[in-house]
């Protein structure tokens, strides 16, 4: 199985310290830990006010990919947990 190269998205240093609204935070972005989010709103959006922001940004499928690899093993495990007490009750 091939290993999979984690991808980040990357604030320029220029707008570290540059204050975006959004998701409950006013924190400035280099200071933020969900640049992520705002990364998938700006490439939703294809806002230049946005996208600028960022040095490089993945492909939207790429993003929202990033997104949700750390919850599959916890949807994994919840899956496996449902499908055991339903066994266990027939």
């Amino acid at each position: 199985m091939a290993k999979q190269r984690k991808m980040s998205v990357k604030i320029k240093k220029q707008f570290e310290s540059t204050i975006v609204a959004f998701g409950n935070s006013g924190l400035p972005l280099g200071k933020r830990n969900d640049i992520l989010d705002l990364a998938i709103i700006a490439q939703q959006s294809q806002d230049p006010s946005l996208i600028q922001l960022f040095e490089e940004l993945p492909p939207l499928a790429d993003l929202q990919n990033q997104k949700i690899q750390p919850l599959l093993p916890v949807m994994t495990a919840i899956t496996e947990a449902k499908n055991e007490t339903s066994s266990k009750e027939e």
